[in-house]
């Protein structure tokens, strides 16, 4: 269900988020509104399983000079299950193909090797269009995930990860988060974003 609310992200440079309160977290790459060749005939043009993703990742990764192996964490449209596991393919997180066996073997759970849409996404946490994902994982990296973990004496969260239903939903020692944009299968969006 689509969801009304508001949302902001404030963007300055890094000398000056120095002096803010918040730890650092620096945009390291974007692409916007990257189309497949012909975006008007999308399913005419190329496999219908290939999607935006795969002509973005020639633009993300050398501009974020990292790539999909260096990422901690992913925040991914899913307004529909299928739309995770066409992105990480398209993106290089797994081979084509391979997208269901990467979703269903633990790798995008919490406690798994790159938790994705750690806050629950769009088909369990509200339908924001991306921006709650991009939000989240600015959470992440901050290690101030929002979750059910005590506060401690310094007022500070006491992450436990302890992933069962309830618990702690920080990632571990995250440092680098990709959120995969969806405009639709021939047009989309992603931003690389790194700790500090």
């Amino acid at each position: 269900m689509e969801t009304d609310n508001a949302n902001a992200i404030i963007v300055t440079t890094a000398e000056r988020a120095k002096d803010l309160k918040q730890p650092l977290v620096q945009i390291r790459g974007v692409v916007g509104r990257c189309s497949k060749p012909r975006v008007d005939m999308h399913y005419q043009t190329g496999p219908i399983s290939t999607v935006a993703g795969r002509y973005a990742r020639e633009i993300l990764w050398p501009n974020a000079g990292v790539g999909p192996d260096d990422v901690d964490l992913t925040g991914s449209y899913d307004a529909f299950t299928f739309t995770t596991m066409l992105q990480l393919e398209d993106y290089g997180f797994c081979k084509k193909g391979d997208g269901g066996h990467y979703v269903s073997d633990g790798t995008i759970m919490l406690g798994g090797k790159r938790p994705n849409n750690t806050s629950g996404g769009h088909l369990c946490e509200g339908y924001t269009h991306g921006i709650a994902m991009v939000i989240e994982n600015v959470r992440q990296l901050r290690h101030d995930a929002d979750d059910s973990c005590p506060i401690g004496p310094d007022g500070r969260r006491q992450h436990a990860y302890d992933y069962r239903e309830g618990g702690c939903r920080q990632v571990k020692n995250a440092e680098v988060s990709a959120n995969l944009g969806w405009a639709m299968p021939g047009t989309g969006s992603a931003m690389v974003m790194r700790r500090g």
